[in-house]
């Protein structure tokens, strides 16, 4: 990974920690994660650490070595994205797609049909979700401005009994954000 494209993702896990902080309920966030054995790169735990556990998973998209890829292999590395995400325990779970490409006119990141297929609980309670995020070089970011993160794909609820998990987990590890009273 070069410097650039490591300082890209940084910035992706920080856009990904706002985009949080303004969706959930006095959450309690971490970047570079270890949740439950599982290295994550965005966990989010709302109501001050006993609600709902979110993680995300980011997948660096550059669609210049995309575009040079064999047919489908783009959506073989999606797909071990999402066996890793499903293979997590939380109740909502993200695939975050980072387009750090230097190409303007690149079109947006889709699932195909056969990885939306698997995207969802094998028991159908749960649906992984896809963030996008456009941070590439090319983009003139204004002093005042956030790095956008869309939400192309609401995720579902997933089955998870884990309060013990993230009781113990907020107890053990400082969050990188969170709300101090």
């Amino acid at each position: 990974m070069t410097t650039n494209e490591q300082r890209q993702l940084g910035r992706a896990k920080n856009a990904i920690l706002a985009f949080f902080e303004r969706r959930i309920s006095v959450p309690k966030i971490y970047i570079d994660a270890v949740w439950d054995g599982h290295p994550i790169d965005v966990l989010a735990i709302d109501r001050d650490g006993v609600g709902d556990v979110h993680v995300v998973l980011l997948l660096a998209r550059d669609y210049y070595s995309e575009a040079v890829l064999e047919p489908g292999k783009y959506d073989q590395l999606v797909e071990e994205v999402i066996d890793r995400l499903l293979s997590i325990q939380a109740q909502y779970k993200y695939l975050a797609v980072v387009d750090i490409s230097n190409n303007q006119n690149c079109p947006p990141f889709r699932f195909s049909e056969r990885v939306i297929d698997k995207a969802f609980a094998q028991d159908g309670i749960g649906k992984i979700g896809l963030l996008q995020i456009d941070i590439s070089p090319n983009i003139i970011i204004s002093p005042n401005e956030e790095i956008q993160v869309r939400l192309e794909i609401k995720p579902e609820r997933f089955r998870a009994k884990i309060a013990k998990l993230a009781d113990d987990y907020i107890q053990q590890h400082e969050a990188d954000w969170e709300i101090r009273a």
